[in-house]
C-alpha cells in the first residue's frame, strides 16, 4: 500500500501528465490556429488519462486504444440517429442502463460506460461531432498514452492497478448496481433533457452529462456530489469566463495546464476540487473549440445546465429512496 507522502508525489507525476496531455493540443491550436482539432485533442488526451489502469504497458495500450475508440463509435451512433427521434430514445435508455451499471470499484468500465453515454446524448444533441473532430480525439488519445507509457518507464510505482478484464468478468456475473438504478439513470436524464429543451437552454447535452457523474448508487455520496457539483461547478465558470475573457490564447494555455495538474489529486481527495478543475479546463478547451470568435455565453449555460441536472439528481434520489424504504432496503445496498 502507498502512504500518503508517496500517493501524493505518484499524484503529482499524474499532474503533470495530465497538464501535458490537454496543454499542449492548446498550444498547438494557438501557434497553427487549427482550433476545433486542437480542443478536441485536448478533450481525447483527457479521456485517455482518465482510462488509464496504471498496469503493464501492454495491457495500458490496449484498454486506452479501446476505450476511446468506443467513445468515438458511440458519437458517430448519436450522429446517425439524428433526426430518428425514437431510435435516439432507445439507444439513451440502452446506453445509460449499461452505464448504470457498474459499481464504484469497476473504475474503469465505470468511467467508460459514462463517456459512452455522453458521446451519444451530446452528439445527438448536435454537439460537433465529424471524422475530423474523431480523428483529432483519437490523435489527443494517442498523445496521452505516449505520456503515460514514458512515465511508467521513468517513474516506477507499486500501486495497485485495476484490471479492465477482471472487472468485466465481475459485471457480466452480476456484480453490478442492478436494474433499479440501471432504469432510473436514463430515466432521468431522459427527463431532464426534456425540461432544458422545455426550458430552450442552449446546450442541453451538458445536463445529461451532469446526471452522468454526479449520480451515484450511494443516495448519501450523491447528496454531498450535488452541493459540490454546483459549488465547483460556480467557481470554475467564474475562473474559466476571466480566463477566456481577459487572457490571450498562450494564458489559456498556462491555465489549462495549472487546473489539469490538479485534477488526479482532487480525484481522490474533493469533488468539489475536481468539478472545479474539469469545468475549468474542459470549459477553456471547449472555447477554444469556437474560435476565433469564442462563446462567453456558453459560461452561463453551463452553470444553468449544472442546476437543471442537479434538480433531477434530487427528485431521482428522493424517488428511489423512497423505493428503497419501502422495500427495506438500504441505500446503495
Amino acid at each position: 500500500m502507498m502512504t500518503e507522502m508517496t500517493m501524493f508525489a505518484y499524484e503529482r507525476a499524474r499532474g503533470v501528465l495530465f497538464s501535458l496531455g490537454m496543454a499542449l493540443p492548446i498550444l498547438y491550436g494557438a501557434i497553427s490556429h487549427h482550433y476545433l482539432q486542437a480542443a478536441f485533442m485536448s478533450l481525447g488526451a483527457l479521456l485517455a488519462l482518465l482510462l488509464d489502469p496504471r498496469s503493464q504497458a501492454l495491457k495500458q495500450i490496449a484498454a486506452i486504444v479501446m476505450g476511446v475508440l468506443a467513445v468515438i463509435l458511440a458519437a458517430a451512433l448519436g450522429l446517425t440517429l439524428v433526426g430518428h427521434s425514437q431510435l435516439a430514445i432507445a439507444a439513451l435508455m440502452l446506453f445509460g442502463f449499461l452505464a448504470g451499471q457498474p459499481k464504484p470499484e469497476h473504475a474503469y468500465w465505470g468511467l467508460l460506460g459514462k463517456y459512452l453515454a455522453t458521446a451519444l446524448l451530446l452528439a445527438q444533441l448536435g454537439f460537433p461531432a465529424s471524422m475530423a473532430v474523431g480523428v483529432a480525439y483519437f490523435y489527443g488519445a494517442l498523445l496521452a498514452l505516449l505520456l503515460i507509457l514514458i512515465q511508467g518507464w521513468l517513474y516506477q510505482t507499486h500501486e495497485i492497478a485495476h484490471s479492465p478484464n477482471d472487472e468485466f468478468f465481475q459485471i457480466i456475473k452480476g456484480d453490478t448496481n442492478g436494474p433499479l438504478y440501471g432504469l432510473t439513470l436514463p430515466l432521468t436524464i431522459l427527463a431532464a433533457t426534456i425540461s432544458a429543451d422545455w426550458l430552450h437552454v442552449t446546450q442541453p447535452g451538458w445536463v445529461g452529462l451532469t446526471i452522468l457523474f454526479v449520480m451515484h448508487i450511494n443516495d448519501r455520496l450523491s447528496w454531498h456530489h450535488l452541493w459540490d457539483r454546483i459549488v465547483g461547478t460556480l467557481i470554475g465558470i467564474v475562473i474559466a469566463y476571466l480566463v477566456v475573457r481577459y487572457m490571450d490564447q498562450l494564458g489559456q494555455t498556462l491555465f489549462v495546464a495549472l487546473f489539469a495538474f490538479w485534477i488526479p489529486y482532487s480525484l481522490r481527495t474533493s469533488y468539489l476540487l475536481f468539478s472545479l478543475a474539469i469545468t475549468v479546463t474542459v470549459m477553456v478547451a471547449i472555447n477554444f473549440a469556437l474560435l476565433p470568435n469564442g462563446d462567453l455565453h456558453l459560461m452561463s449555460w453551463r452553470f444553468v445546465d449544472t442546476l437543471i441536472g442537479c434538480f433531477w439528481v434530487a427528485i431521482a434520489l428522493i424517488v428511489t429512496h423512497g423505493i428503497h424504504a419501502a422495500k427495506g432496503v438500504k441505500p446503495g445496498k
